[in-house]
């Protein structure tokens, strides 16, 4: 199974990334896809919701990943200051309920059982 998309869905109409970036990319895009096969099971190699989200969920993630263990910020250029504060530093997947809702991943567990008679 491929992933839902490769460095260069993440870069297009945001930023070219650095060759280690690249490389950071490439994991996170397989960790995110292989999330999402797992919770929503038969979806389609070429779903654009899934695209959208694994290309989102990186994007997120390697803009805050130069900031890892920081919760906020503080700037000041001449007399402009701007700050702000992290949700998530560190440059971790974050999969939102916006994320879950697109692709049709309930947020909360349903029942599972097996009688047996499946084969593995």
């Amino acid at each position: 199974m491929t992933d839902f998309a490769e460095v260069p869905d993440i870069e297009n109409g945001w930023r070219p990334l650095t060759a280690a970036e690249k490389l950071d990319a490439v994991s996170k895009i397989g960790a995110v896809t292989r999330w999402i096969r797992r919770k929503s099971h038969g979806i389609a190699d070429d779903d654009p919701d899934a695209k959208y989200v694994v290309v989102d969920v990186v994007r997120f993630a390697l803009a805050t990943g130069k900031h890892v263990g920081q919760t906020s910020f503080s700037r000041t250029v001449g007399g402009v200051t701007r700050s702000g504060t992290f949700v998530d530093p560190g440059g971790s997947l974050v999969i939102t309920d916006f994320h879950r809702e697109l692709l049709e991943i309930s947020k909360t567990a349903r029942p599972r059982w097996n009688f047996g008679d499946e084969r593995g």
